[in-house]
C-alpha cells in the first residue's frame, strides 16, 4: 500500500529597494528545513539551506547537560542557558498566547513575562 500527500508549497517574499529575500520550506538530501534565497537589484542570488534542528537537538542538549551535571557533582558545571525553567516558562507562555489568540478568533494578545 502506498500513500502520498503533497502540502501546499508555502514561501514568504519581502521585496524592497536593494533586492528580493525568499524564505520557503523545502527538503534537501532528506532533511527538512528553510531555503533561504536573496536575489540582489543587481541580478545575483545567493542561497542558503537552513535544517530543521528541533526537538531532537534540544533533547540531545538536555540529556548532555544532565549527564555532565550527574558526572560532576560537587564542582561548578552550568547547564546551558536555553535549558533552564525560566526559558521553559517564557517558550509556554508564548504557545499559551498563540493558543488564547487563536481563540480570539486572531486577536493581539498579551504574553506573560518571566
Amino acid at each position: 500500500m502506498v500513500v502520498s500527500t503533497r502540502a501546499p508549497k508555502i514561501f514568504w517574499r519581502v521585496v524592497g529597494l536593494k533586492g528580493t529575500l525568499q524564505l520557503e520550506r523545502a527538503n534537501k538530501e532528506g532533511s527538512h528545513g528553510y531555503q533561504v534565497s536573496f536575489h540582489g537589484a543587481d541580478g545575483q542570488c545567493k542561497s542558503s539551506f537552513y535544517p530543521f534542528s528541533g526537538v531532537t537537538e534540544e533533547l540531545k542538549t538536555f540529556i548532555h547537560d544532565i549527564s555532565q551535571a550527574t558526572l560532576k557533582k560537587g564542582s561548578s558545571y552550568e547547564a546551558e542557558t536555553r535549558l533552564s525553567f525560566v526559558e521553559g516558562a517564557r517558550d509556554v507562555a508564548v504557545l499559551d498566547a498563540m493558543l488564547e489568540s487563536g481563540i480570539r478568533q486572531g486577536a493581539l494578545v498579551q504574553v506573560k513575562k518571566f
